[in-house]
C-alpha cells in the first residue's frame, strides 16, 4: 500500500484531458503522478512541486482494486518528470494492452477513488 498523488482536483473530465502520450517516451500513454513507494504523500506533494492548492491522493491498492471489477488493470511506470513523477497507465485487464485514451468509466471510478486535500507544499 503506497500512495499515488496527482496535482489539483481528479475529476474524471480532468483525468480524461490529462490522460495522454509522455512528451519524453514516446508510446507511454497515461496521466503524470508521483509515486515512490515509502514515501508519505506530503513527502510526494513537495517533490512535485505543484502549483495546485489542492492535491489528489489514492494508495495504489486502493486504485487497483477500483480499476479491476471494469476489466482494467493499471501499471505505474517510472518517467521523466520532477520529483518521483511516474505515469499511470491503464491497461486492458484480459491482455495486457495499454489503453491510448481513458474510458469513460474508467474515469469516473477512478475519481471517486481519489480524495482531495489541501496541496502543503504549492509553488508559486
Amino acid at each position: 500500500m503506497d500512495w499515488v498523488v496527482r496535482a489539483g482536483v481528479a475529476a474524471a473530465r480532468s483525468l480524461i484531458r490529462g490522460y495522454r502520450e509522455h512528451a519524453g517516451v514516446p508510446g507511454l500513454y497515461g496521466m503524470s503522478v508521483q509515486y515512490a513507494p515509502g514515501k508519505s504523500v506530503d513527502d510526494l506533494a513537495r517533490a512535485g512541486q505543484f502549483p495546485h492548492p489542492q492535491i489528489s491522493v489514492a494508495t495504489d491498492d486502493e486504485l487497483a482494486a477500483t480499476l479491476t471489477p471494469l476489466g482494467y488493470a493499471m501499471r505505474l511506470v517510472r518517467s521523466p518528470g520532477k520529483g518521483y513523477h511516474h505515469t499511470f497507465a491503464v491497461l486492458y485487464d484480459a491482455n495486457g494492452i495499454p489503453l491510448r485514451a481513458l474510458p469513460d468509466d474508467a474515469a469516473r471510478a477512478l475519481s471517486a477513488t481519489f480524495r482531495q486535500r489541501p496541496n502543503p507544499f504549492a509553488t508559486p
